[in-house]
């Protein structure tokens, strides 16, 4: 019989975020079921309401959701960013989330216990696999996946970080409380974990006891894959709008580098803006494109960069991009900066590096794994530093012996796929055949 792999994408569907997690979602489920069969499985987009439970997304939703993005829309704010800011600005945010918190708390209530008893439109069986492939904080599915588990499928997380429970002091506490009871249920119900990077599974596996306890924990499943690298660009003759190849171009021959990634304080972009300041005093110092939404707790820097006086000269942001701006961007930059001091993996690193552009990267673990030789690393800490090397760039890359991004090779989405799929099928293969040898571990309950 063919195996069944659900992939859940409901958050994603739902609200169509651009950010690393999207590009990780859209291309697995690009790939995976055409994939799928080299394994004898089936990969079902899976979409979770809480009126109705888990449904079966068409090959077409998917494509429709997830097709590349309309040029004449980008730059426009949609109505859910535009209120985000506000209530940001406002501080309002806080307020908002325990009301919508609240409102969704009533709709479980209610909701829950007639699912139970509505029928299902997606029967679940033995030998499913359930894949969460991205975190829904607000998601109310856990009674319903412990109805699937009851049924003999598996759930397997796909986990990009845990940055609210090991840098909490970058999130609003409201995110905080409520990732940790999100990762509370999760860890009380999956069976195995997916990660996006060996750091990202080492730091789950430090955080594993405080749930279940020590022998619990230490019974886990885990592993990891690596993310894709692609955009979905046009050609070679794609737009790209004006003032984004402006800002490369009145340059001069400066240094000119970029920055990708959704405003947020973990970015650390003011790090970047420190060392740059100690530099814009001389007319050779160097430009920054910065190239990413207005995330959460980032109006002092946004206004920052907004009122500063080398913004529209040598410091520009660029909230929403096409990916062929975003593939322009890179090809056009100096190097691809990053100062981030929390990731889950951060793909412009391999997106930057695949198109022969260097990288200069804050020294953090996940960086250090992803990038291996093919970065010159920075204290994400150090200001003057920074300075030094985005000043003399080549000295820094000569220095750490950094090697030619022209050598550097990394997966597709399509053999990250593959590498998905190995992933997880051996995880469940080896724990059917453990549970085929040895008593069952004592079960565990939903909080």
């Amino acid at each position: 019989m063919t195996r069944r792999i659900f992939l859940d994408c409901t958050r994603t569907f739902l609200t169509r975020v651009h950010t690393g997690i999207e590009r990780m979602v859209s291309g697995l489920l690009h790939a995976a079921p055409e994939l799928g069969a080299n394994f004898q499985a089936e990969c079902i987009p899976l979409l979770f309401r809480t009126s109705t439970g888990f449904e079966a997304l068409s090959e077409q939703a998917v494509h429709e959701r997830f097709r590349p993005r309309d040029p004449a829309a980008v730059g426009r704010l949609t109505w859910r960013h535009r209120l985000r800011r506000e209530l940001d600005r406002t501080g309002l945010i806080e307020w908002a989330r325990s009301t919508r918190n609240t409102l969704d708390t009533v709709a479980e209530t209610t909701l829950s216990p007639v699912r139970a008893w509505l029928p299902a439109k997606v029967d679940f069986r033995p030998g499913d696999l359930i894949v969460l492939l991205d975190v829904n904080v607000r998601s109310r599915y856990w009674a319903d996946l412990q109805r699937a588990r009851a049924a003999g499928a598996k759930v397997c997380l796909v986990v990009c970080d845990l940055i609210p429970l090991s840098h909490p002091q970058v999130v609003d506490a409201g995110v905080v409380n409520d990732f940790s009871r999100w990762w509370r249920n999760a860890a009380q119900t999956v069976d195995y974990y997916l990660n996006i990077s060996e750091s990202t599974w080492r730091e789950v596996q430090s955080h594993l006891p405080s749930v279940l306890g020590p022998d619990l924990a230490a019974r886990a499943r885990g592993s990891w894959f690596r993310l894709g690298v692609g955009l979905h660009t046009m050609s070679a003759r794609s737009t790209c709008r004006d003032e984004i190849q402006q800002a490369f171009r009145k340059q001069n021959g400066r240094p000119t580098y970029v920055t990708v990634g959704m405003m947020s304080p973990r970015k650390n972009h003011a790090l970047a803006l420190d060392a740059l300041d100690r530099l814009w005093e001389h007319d050779s110092a160097p430009a920054l494109v910065i190239v990413g939404k207005y995330g959460w707790r980032c109006e002092e820097i946004a206004q920052r960069i907004r009122n500063h006086r080398e913004y529209g000269h040598r410091l520009f942001w660029f909230e929403s991009v096409t990916d062929d701006e975003l593939d322009y961007c890179y090809r056009h930059a100096t190097a691809t900066l990053t100062t981030s001091f929390a990731e889950g993996f951060n793909l412009p690193i391999v997106e930057s590096l695949s198109r022969g552009t260097p990288v200069l990267a804050a020294d953090i673990p996940t960086h250090r794994e992803v990038a291996g030789s093919y970065a010159a690393f920075f204290s994400p800490h150090d200001p003057a530093a920074l300075a030094e090397v985005l000043m003399q760039p080549e000295a820094a890359l000569r220095r750490q012996q950094v090697l030619s991004p022209a050598t550097f090779t990394w997966p597709d989405w399509n053999a990250s796929c593959h590498e998905f799929l190995v992933r997880l099928l051996d995880l469940d293969a080896d724990a059917r055949h453990e549970q085929a040898t040895i008593a069952p571990v004592p079960s565990r309950r939903a909080a």
